[in-house]
């Protein structure tokens, strides 16, 4: 696994928070950080527990591993992970605004 520089990936306080209030006192799982395209407005980056792997470039940031596609940080660095009353928002460097939105057919009324 290729280590990066440790801030080119940031958990705010209250990202911190909410993940040791999920997981709890236990072992902490290792996290990704990935692009996926399964929300109504559009792709994002999203955040889940997840084996790393070789390909992946890890860092380290509130005491937590976080693995991301080399490709995907170097395009979005740097990452700030934030939690809202909404869940964990992702910032970057990557722009989606004119990605539109994947409702899958089910947006609206198609009668």
């Amino acid at each position: 696994m290729d280590t990066t520089a440790d801030n080119a990936i940031i958990l705010t306080d209250a990202a911190q928070s909410a993940l040791a209030h999920i997981f709890g006192d236990g072992e902490r799982p290792d996290l990704r950080i990935f692009l996926s395209f399964l929300h109504e407005s559009g792709p994002r980056l999203d955040l889940a527990p997840d084996a790393l792997s070789e390909a992946d470039t890890v860092c380290t940031a509130g005491g937590w591993r976080i693995g991301i596609s080399a490709l995907l940080l170097e395009q979005a660095a740097p990452v700030t992970v934030d939690c809202r009353p909404d869940g964990f928002i992702i910032d970057s460097r990557l722009d989606f605004s004119e990605a539109g939105g994947n409702c899958g057919g089910a947006c609206g009324d198609h009668h």
